[in-house]
């Protein structure tokens, strides 16, 4: 009888270690491998000074010694502004609530996702009675993001996990983005957005800003299962090349091209580069965030001249 009573009583505790060992494989699995060498180097060399860091961590990625005096290819042009632009203005953007004031104010509020609230305790979140399908993203952070989906179930620990992971992250030294330094550290939840036949998430438009004007378009898919990636044109031709990620088939042009097009330029017309981040459902666009560093410059055009053609197209203000 002891022996059982001893077995039961160790129950609660294996159970615990099996589903906490689920939790970690579960996250070993969302994570992206493809940047781990950065993540490693990010953690070695995370005492030196910020350009010394992208120096080291520009050669780990690309092989070669990057020219932030005089910079050549997007890469260059990226980390040397993130070294050297210190405009208020992208400390606002980058402030993912503040964007959305930024937006209303130079676009129109009818632009923006709907906001379900801002919380700056992840134990604040109503995860329980929050209405779904919702997106949940920290406000001083890029490309971190959590979906709830009506009628699924979630491991609402580990969401509240993860949401405090965030709000622990430093993201100005994760990568050596100076937009987030300082930024407060808050939690943000807006409706999913549903494409026309409310089942799917629509297709999400990134346009780059070079120069004053839309270069090109990524179009991601799979992100969270087989990620693809194909790169557009302003006239939706084909880029002959893709940015780090294999393509896919190629994606029919939204039915408002000409006007997110316009939007993008609009809305990115105060600086020197922006990625816009645009939603088309029907005849609605709508303005997701606006990225300043996209990936902090550790992404690959392939081949590899068309690094250098897109970045002849920066314009730099002094």
């Amino acid at each position: 009888m002891e022996a059982i009573s001893n077995e039961r009583a160790a129950l609660p505790g294996l159970n615990a270690l099996i589903s906490h060992g689920r939790r970690v494989f579960k996250r070993l699995a969302r994570r992206d491998w493809r940047q781990a060498p950065i993540s490693v180097a990010r953690r070695l060399l995370n005492p030196l000074p910020d350009r010394v860091y992208l120096t080291l961590g520009h050669l780990a990625y690309f092989h070669r010694w990057p020219n932030f005096h005089e910079p050549r290819t997007i890469n260059e042009h990226i980390q040397e502004y993130m070294l050297r632009c210190r405009d208020p203005l992208l400390r606002l953007v980058a402030d993912k609530v503040q964007c959305r004031e930024y937006i209303a104010a130079n676009a129109g509020p009818e632009y923006l996702v709907p906001l379900l609230g801002v919380w700056d305790d992840h134990a604040k979140v109503p995860l329980e009675t929050l209405a779904r399908p919702c997106v949940l993203k920290p406000t001083a952070a890029s490309g971190a993001v959590l979906f709830l989906r009506a009628g699924e179930a979630v491991d609402l620990y580990e969401v509240r996990r993860e949401m405090r992971r965030w709000l622990k992250r430093d993201y100005s030294r994760l990568h050596r983005e100076w937009c987030y330094a300082g930024l407060p550290r808050r939690l943000m939840a807006e409706t999913m957005l549903l494409d026309a036949s409310g089942e799917t998430a629509p297709l999400d438009y990134k346009a780059y800003v070079i120069g004053g004007a839309v270069r090109y378009i990524q179009v991601d898919r799979g992100r969270f299962t087989h990620h693809t990636r194909n790169m557009y044109y302003p006239d939706w031709s084909l880029m002959p090349a893709r940015w780090s990620l294999k393509t896919h088939p190629p994606d029919p042009a939204p039915p408002r091209l000409a006007d997110m097009v316009a939007m993008a330029e609009h809305l990115a017309r105060p600086f020197e580069f922006m990625r816009v981040d645009l939603y088309a459902i029907g005849d609605r666009i709508y303005v997701g965030e606006l990225t300043n560093y996209p990936g902090a410059g550790f992404e690959k055009f392939i081949p590899r001249k068309y690094a250098y053609v897109t970045g002849a197209l920066w314009r730099r203000r002094d």
